[in-house]
């Protein structure tokens, strides 16, 4: 049953609402379905969800609920495809800690919702050769908060918004008198009754015990005959000990994917969140790699509905295909470069076999952002312009291009007239304002396939491919007319006139070599200044 498709399972009556739509008309709807859940949609998108813990936090903070519902679906929405195996399913459940998911079809239109109540009334037959007993997962459980029976419903609320959990059982003396859940909350809110109320009048009994020596497969029979979610734990003296959850069932489930999440030292990924790198885990399902979880770097750069994508909306396929054949030879990879939009990152992860109904295995994926750090190493950080190393490269590229076609190209060096007494009379942070306003002005004025880059101090140059010396010496005649016209803002609000000298080489006409052509431009730049600065000197 485990690989049933979730379209097979899936509900949808009164498990929805329109976009605009009330909290007062989605809590009725809430109390009418009884699944503590509903989709708000635009069209037939899933736009916004509101959950029983939802209200439970609106009613606490005494919201109006005449507001519009999708104004407070703070819950983040987590979808999955239909064609996904309730498998699949149960493992985005446990792994993002959720209780139900929105299923939504190829072009992502609403099919449902699948609850883990659907899940585990499939998942009976595979505990039955579970030997995992209560008192097993007994440690595992957060501290019980219980009320009283005189306490108001209102103070029961105040309980289980600051506790976040979803049941308090009404303890007189030492036994369990009572339970009030959320369900029993909205039902409340539906009906308009005072939250000061006391609670003995609204609790359900009688209350629905097993002891710590019952088996897990007990308990399970148990919620799916009783259609409920949690029971009591009690002693023999009949104190109560715990709550046991549907997702405290369904994370001791013994089948290939809770194996692997034992095994993982889970809580390992609190610590993962504090790290400066993203976090992401991978389920390869055969014909798919599906991103389970991720953590919150991931989250805040890339956003929530990444989960249930396949990886390769992340990582560009190519990429990814050699990853993957990587990962499976040798279980691992290390610094795998990848661009994604703009940005550079470098990716390493291991990959873990499961070799089970529902996956073959677990990718698990540490990528960090370095397009800072491309980017520090070949531009120079006060203009933004390539810088001399970079322009080394690209002069022996464009050189052994041009070669191999017999084309021509051309190189400008460009030097600021008398920026030394810009920095002596206004101080270097005039002198960088200078320095990055001509940076500007000189992108500005040339093609987007030419490169640009601060040569050294107050020195530029630029590379233009397939230009021959007289489309270059107009390139430079323009900025410099426009450099001489301009007024520089610098520190303390003055404004300042300043010009510059070019000189000019060309690739065959005047060298073979890179060393060749910066020689000569740079004589050329020489003799402008010489001649009186704030000219275009070629020959």
């Amino acid at each position: 049953m485990i690989s049933l498709f979730l379209k097979e399972i899936v509900e949808k009556k009164d498990l929805y609402a329109r976009k605009a739509s009330s909290l007062r008309s989605v809590i009725n709807l809430m109390n009418k379905n009884g699944q503590g859940v509903v989709v708000l949609l635009d069209g037939k998108k899933p736009v916004g969800i509101v959950t029983e813990r939802d209200v439970i936090g609106l009613l606490f903070n005494r919201v109006d609920l005449d507001d519009k519902a999708v104004v407070h679906a703070q819950t983040s929405l987590i979808s999955t495809r239909g064609d996904r195996s309730i498998g699949h399913a149960l493992n985005l459940m446990i792994e993002n800690n959720i209780r139900r998911m929105i299923v939504v079809d190829e072009d992502d239109d609403f099919l449902g919702v699948v609850t883990q109540k659907n899940v585990l009334k499939y998942l009976e037959d595979d505990f039955y050769l579970s030997q995992i007993k209560v008192k097993h997962i007994m440690e595992k459980l957060r501290p019980m908060t219980v009320a009283a029976p005189g306490n108001s419903v209102h103070e029961v609320l105040q309980k289980m918004h600051d506790s976040k959990i979803s049941a308090v059982p009404i303890v007189s003396g030492e036994n369990v008198v009572g339970i009030i859940t959320e369900k029993d909350i909205i039902e409340l809110a539906g009906k308009s009754i005072p939250l000061s109320t006391k609670v003995s009048g609204h609790m359900s009994k009688p209350v629905i015990t097993m002891n710590p020596d019952s088996f897990l497969v007990d308990v399970v029979k148990l919620m799916n005959d009783q259609s409920i979610r949690r029971v009591v734990i009690e002693d023999r003296a009949k104190r109560p000990l715990g709550i046991v959850t549907i997702r405290d069932v369904l994370k001791n489930l013994e089948c290939d994917y809770c194996d692997f999440l034992e095994r993982k030292l889970r809580n390992t990924r609190d610590f993962l969140n504090l790290m400066p790198g993203m976090l992401i885990e991978v389920s390869d399902t055969g014909n798919n790699r599906l991103i389970v979880w991720a953590n919150d770097k991931v989250f805040t750069r890339f956003g929530r509905d990444i989960i249930d994508k396949p990886v390769t909306e992340l990582v560009p396929p190519a990429i990814w295909n050699k990853m993957y054949k990587t990962l499976l030879a040798s279980n691992r990879i290390e610094n795998v470069r990848f661009k994604k939009n703009e940005d550079m990152y470098q990716a390493s992860g291991f990959y873990i076999k499961t070799d089970g109904k529902v996956e073959n295995g677990r990718i698990q994926l540490m990528m960090v952002d370095i397009t800072e750090d491309i980017k520090l190493s070949f531009t120079d950080p006060l203009t933004g312009l390539y810088n001399r190393r970079f322009i080394n490269e690209v002069l022996m590229k464009e050189i052994e291009r041009d070669k191999r076609l017999g084309k021509e190209f051309s190189i400008v060096l460009l030097d600021i007239d008398n920026f030394k007494r810009v920095n002596d009379t206004y101080g270097h942070l005039s002198g960088d304002e200078v320095l990055k306003t001509v940076a500007m002005l000189m992108t500005d004025n040339v093609r987007k396939f030419d490169v640009v880059g601060r040569y050294g101090g107050e020195e530029f140059v630029i590379i233009m491919p397939e230009t021959p010396k007289i489309t270059a010496f107009d390139v430079s005649e323009r900025i410099r007319s426009i450099l001489e016209k301009k007024s520089i803002g610098i520190t303390g609000r003055k404004r300042i006139k300043l010009t510059a000298s070019f000189g000019i080489a060309t690739f065959q006409v005047d060298g073979m070599s890179s060393a060749e052509l910066l020689l000569l431009a740079d004589e050329r730049l020489y003799k402008a200044k010489k001649e009186g600065k704030n000219r275009v000197v070629d020959r």
